[in-house]
């Protein structure tokens, strides 16, 4: 089995190149909530239920300061719910998530060995296409 240290990105079927160690994930699976139910005579059941709210994936990652960096965080931010994120570790099944937006308005590191995070929310991850 292969970590995801580096994966492989690609923003709309683009390769980009991020930080290394910087990609972090959320599945979108949502929060499941657990209470106790009185069944009679001192019995308890649980029940279970899901926040349908926090179905959203979620993908970040930090990518070094350059020109081009900077054209294509202000093309993904302009790009409103219609952004495809792609991440591929070898040996590992894809990640995608669709119908992305760009959540974050990043700072941008003006200096040698700045960076800027970046981090996309949308549907929940999946591995199709």
């Amino acid at each position: 089995m292969n970590g995801l240290s580096v994966p492989g990105i690609s923003v709309n079927n683009i390769p980009i190149s991020i930080v290394p160690n910087s990609y972090k994930y959320k599945l979108g699976k949502g929060e499941t909530t657990v209470r106790a139910a009185s069944s009679g005579g001192g019995a308890v059941q649980s029940v279970h239920t899901e926040d349908a709210e926090g179905k959203i994936g979620m993908m970040s990652f930090s990518m070094y300061v350059t020109e081009k960096t900077e054209e294509s965080v202000s093309s993904w931010k302009d790009n409103v719910g219609n952004n495809f994120i792609n991440a591929q570790q070898p040996g590992s099944a894809p990640r995608n998530m669709g119908n992305a937006s760009m959540t974050n308005d990043p700072d941008f590191e003006a200096s040698a060995d700045g960076v800027v995070e970046i981090e996309f929310q949308g549907d929940p991850l999946s591995n199709n296409n």
